[in-house]
């Protein structure tokens, strides 16, 4: 199978996207000089703008590879949670919550890309109980819609336990394969999962081993570190991506793509929607974890948190496979 034609096949695919839904906000600036109250630039600022990220910004890829996304996540009784149901449109599930804030991460890039500083806004309380049931009915809602589950974890407080177990029981019941991005902490959570990804750094602190990406072994420390992980939390298959050394799971390796990199914020969220969107519409294969690669290698090249382009796609798909 091609690229294209893998493409191609994302366009009748839809998603479901639970988890921790974020706005990145960013103030872009000329660095003038240093300030004499601090040793600290000054930027002299040119532009803000705003778009959505975390959870919100994998549906904005799922979208951007062709297929749809459903959105379901918790926001804050304040603008940014307004400005994320605009942005999201009213096909999303978004839970107002007013005990906390919507997570908001304001970074500031001097010189067009060099980024100075970043602020984050953000609680990483569990949801109460009268939260998670009603995001619960919301994925129930959706479920029967949907060729797959996606679920974001940044940590903030959306994915409980509970949340993640009924999801996937759910899910599995209905034969809809759940795909997830953890952390280290929660692995044991996402059991009966038909894929988890954790980056090299999280995999590493998950398995018990001090070096997956320095050591010039890391690829098959790697794959055996997603066998061990596998099978210690009973999660069909275990994704590790190892940054410039590109990805593994406990079958195989997956090379790099060879690109200049400017910015490799939101590269995860556009490797696992397509790892998401391939398994959705051919099951567990080599060949969309080798798209993913060129999807992630596309974004790096773009400043800030971003998507594939248009151009980006029609690209990909001349690859000769």
């Amino acid at each position: 199978m091609k690229f294209e034609e893998l493409l191609n096949s994302f366009k009748d695919k839809h998603v479901l996207v639970l988890g921790d839904l974020m706005l990145d906000e960013y103030i872009v600036g000329r660095a003038t000089r240093i300030s004499p109250e601090a040793p600290v630039m000054v930027i002299r600022q040119q532009r803000t703008f705003a778009v959505p990220g975390g959870a919100a910004n994998v549906a904005k890829n799922i979208d951007a590879l062709g297929a749809r996304a459903t959105v379901i996540g918790v926001v804050g009784q304040d603008s940014a949670g307004q400005d994320l149901q605009e942005a999201l449109g009213s096909t999303a599930h978004l839970v107002k919550d007013g005990t906390r804030p919507t997570t908001r991460k304001t970074r500031v890039l001097a010189d067009t890309a060099h980024q100075v500083l970043r602020v984050d806004h953000e609680s990483e309380e569990p949801l109460n109980a009268e939260v998670e049931e009603a995001v619960m009915v919301a994925v129930a809602e959706e479920l029967p819609k949907v060729q797959a589950v996606l679920l974001s974890d940044y940590t903030k407080g959306v994915l409980t336990p509970g949340v993640i177990a009924r999801t996937i029981k759910m899910a599995n019941d209905e034969g809809i394969p759940v795909i997830a991005n953890a952390k280290p902490a929660s692995v044991a959570l996402y059991a009966g999962a038909t894929l988890v990804s954790l980056n090299a750094k999280e995999a590493a602190e998950a398995a018990g081993v001090k070096e997956l990406v320095q050591s010039d072994s890391s690829t098959q420390l790697a794959q055996d570190s997603a066998q061990k992980l596998l099978t210690e939390n009973r999660i069909h298959h275990i994704l590790i991506t190892l940054g410039e050394r590109g990805m593994s799971t406990e079958a195989f390796h997956v090379q790099p793509q060879k690109v200049e990199v400017f910015d490799t914020a939101g590269a995860g969220d556009t490797t696992i929607a397509t790892v998401a969107l391939g398994i959705a519409a051919k099951g567990f294969d080599s060949i969309i974890f080798e798209l993913a690669a060129h999807t992630s290698a596309a974004v790096v090249q773009h400043v800030g948190v971003a998507v594939p382009s248009t151009e980006d796609i029609e690209k990909i798909k001349s690859v000769q496979k």
